[in-house]
């Protein structure tokens, strides 16, 4: 029982330390995703994104939507006061947006929060978000892999992302999953699997 543990372990381990990863990822390579935006009225609307060009992408309707033109990781330019690789969010409906979130699961996107290379996993440099407002803040859900998360949620420490009839827009890099990568098991998993095998060593002490 035990070396089927291990071995068990072993392959759990070796399928992150493997992963690979596509970086200059731009608003054109996200399709597939999905974003929601909860409005004040307690109504909520879900988009997917698709692609618009040759670098840009987004998730876009009549009310409102989400846009990103160029690479994700995002520059700026201080001689010409220049942004790049903003993605900016329209709000043309009558309602405040208090939370808006951008799932990547279906589309392989993973959003990565490290700047620089940190984990050597193969993910490249990253950027956590940065928003126009002071007042925006991010979270990460489903861990893919290290500082790796499938699905982003923006809010707003004033409880409005993006006020009715304005626009906002904020940084943050992403990256893909590489289509024939096997997906590593969550961290959860690992730990099971950890508890399993001591487990075992109790029971033939």
């Amino acid at each position: 029982m035990k070396k089927y543990l291990l071995a068990g372990l072993f392959t759990l381990f070796a399928s992150q330390s493997n992963a690979a990863f596509i970086e200059g990822v731009t608003g054109a390579d996200m399709a597939g995703m999905t974003v929601t935006a909860e409005f004040s009225d307690g109504s909520t609307d879900t988009l997917m994104w698709n692609a618009m060009g040759t670098d840009m992408g987004g998730a876009l309707s009549p009310e409102w939507g989400v846009m990103l033109s160029g690479d994700s990781f995002g520059e700026y330019d201080p001689g010409t006061n220049t942004f790049y690789g903003l993605w900016v969010v329209a709000n043309n409906s009558n309602f405040d947006i208090v939370e808006l979130t951008l799932n990547g699961v279906n589309a392989g996107v993973v959003f990565d929060t490290e700047f620089g290379d940190a984990s050597a996993n193969g993910s490249g440099p990253g950027r956590e978000m940065v928003g126009s407002s002071p007042m925006l803040v991010a979270t990460y859900t489903q861990n893919y892999l290290d500082e790796l998360f499938s699905i982003m949620t923006l809010m707003s420490l004033d409880g409005r992302v993006v006020g009715a009839g304005m626009r906002s827009a904020f940084m943050t890099d992403t990256d893909m999953i590489e289509p024939d990568m096997p997906v590593p098991a969550p961290a959860g998993l690992a730990l099971v699997a950890l508890g399993l095998l001591l487990s075992a060593r109790k029971r033939q002490a």
